[in-house]
């Protein structure tokens, strides 16, 4: 059938081609790799924020420290005073006595807020070693899926380059007149402008073909269109 001939196996062509494009569009790679970024992205901001959180409670409990210790100073000092027996009057010694007091109240409360801090600050090293681990795993798993996807996503545009070559070299070989009416067609008939004769009936849209026509589909050269929908016809076995 020559030139028609090869217009259908052009059309099943571009039919596979579209066919392959949808599947690597539609890849559930895609979405699952989407998933995982937006993950990882998730746990980096989990560490960051682990991170600065135990960063602050750290320069909290080291203020605390400093902080106690300062009391514990003061009051040594109020102490060594109480017991120099350099204070004289009873005023003096019960004013320095009440300080010693507040001082150690001061101390005691100080002491519980650094148990707390430094409590918190064991917490936060756990929270951040989880989640530098949940963003090492997940990391891992994106990297792998990446490689994985790439070698699955190269399959699929090896496979669209090569029916690519064979469309091209189809093209090739048809009149660019023929060519120009089996793209327009192709929108027409949603990429299926070419029918076979399956035993006397269209294969496009399953109508009888009249004698007439069955017998110019004899001619390689003739361009038959089904009386019934329009779209040329091939001999059965093209």
């Amino acid at each position: 059938m020559g030139e028609i001939a090869d217009l259908y196996r052009l059309q099943q062509l571009e039919l596979n081609i579209d066919s392959v494009r949808r599947e690597l569009k539609g890849l559930p790679v895609y979405g699952q790799f989407k998933k995982l970024q937006n993950e990882v992205a998730d746990n980096r901001e989990a560490v960051s924020r682990a991170e600065s959180k135990l960063a602050e409670q750290r320069k909290r409990s080291r203020r605390l420290e400093m902080e106690v210790e300062r009391i514990h100073q003061e009051s040594k000092a109020v102490q060594a005073r109480l017991y120099s027996g350099t204070v004289k009057s009873a005023k003096e010694l019960e004013q320095m006595e009440n300080k010693n007091k507040a001082l150690l109240r001061e101390k005691s409360k100080t002491e519980e807020d650094l148990l707390l801090a430094m409590e918190a600050v064991e917490e936060l090293e756990k929270t951040l070693a989880e989640a530098r681990g949940n963003l090492e795993i997940n990391s891992h798993r994106l990297s792998d899926m990446q490689r994985q996807g790439n070698r699955e996503i190269k399959n699929y545009k090896d496979r669209i380059a090569e029916l690519q070559a064979e469309i091209d070299g189809l093209r090739s070989r048809v009149s660019p007149s023929l060519l120009a009416e089996y793209d327009a067609m192709r929108t027409r008939f949603h990429g299926r402008p070419v029918a076979r004769l399956e035993g006397e009936n269209c294969s496009g849209c399953r109508v009888s073909i009249s004698s007439n026509l069955r017998n110019r589909l004899c001619n390689p050269s003739a361009l038959v269109h089904c009386e019934n929908c329009g779209r040329l016809l091939v001999p059965q076995g093209s």
